[in-house]
């Protein structure tokens, strides 16, 4: 007995159509990402810039403490001739025989003047730091401290402060009356009197584009 074949049937259901992608997540995260790049950058900026005036400002003091120290230096120079000269006073002349320009010497004028206002570094008629004491361009022993050039300075005589055989009344300090005079007061020891050299240095910092200028009145005490 034949059993009776049964019909299969597939029931089909209608296939639902996928909701449109319009791509809006798309949109939001590059949105995002763009938004994310532009504050990298503006940071990255600050710190560039924030790095580039430290450095600056490194360069500054640099270039400040080499022209202090080419100015301290100049007014131990002074110093010392007195001290190894019998008390002379290290006098200026047209020829600058001694390193020192006469004040009013025209035709040096044009030297001081250049080394005193130039911007850009410039040793032209002045005298360097003693290198032996001190190299300031040496990598070996400044490290990062180091000059790009060694610091220059340059001293003028003013000639004496007051004319011989005046007084000392308003003199203070180390040229004032009890520094000064004899021992027994009254009139000053020997033939001394003040002179004043004027010192102007300068010096670059670790670049050679950041040049600093200091300048001093010095009053020493002198014969002649």
């Amino acid at each position: 007995m034949k059993t009776p074949a049964i019909a299969s049937r597939t029931r089909r259901f209608p296939a639902r159509s996928p909701r449109q992608q319009r791509g809006a997540a798309l949109v939001v995260g590059l949105l995002f990402l763009l938004l994310a790049t532009l504050i990298s950058v503006v940071a990255m900026r600050q710190s560039i810039m924030q790095e580039r005036m430290a450095g600056g400002l490194r360069n500054a003091s640099l270039a400040r403490n080499g022209a202090e120290s080419a100015l301290r230096n100049a007014e131990r120079t002074i110093f010392d001739y007195y001290l190894t000269s019998n008390g002379a006073a290290l006098v200026g002349d047209a020829s600058v025989s001694q390193g020192v320009y006469k004040f009013e010497s025209c035709s040096t004028r044009s030297t001081v003047d250049a080394f005193r206002s130039t911007h850009d570094y410039t040793d032209v008629g002045a005298t360097t730091y003693n290198a032996s004491m001190i190299d300031f361009t040496d990598a070996s022993t400044q490290g990062s401290s180091r000059l790009a050039e060694q610091p220059a300075y340059l001293v003028e005589d003013l000639g004496r402060v007051r004319p011989p055989g005046a007084g000392l009344a308003g003199e203070g300090g180390s040229t004032g009356k009890e520094n000064y005079e004899g021992s027994g007061g009254g009139s000053p020891a020997g033939n001394s009197d003040i002179r004043a050299y004027r010192v102007t240095a300068r010096s670059t910092g670790g670049l050679a584009t950041v040049v600093r200028v200091v300048e001093s009145v010095y009053a020493g005490r002198a014969k002649g």
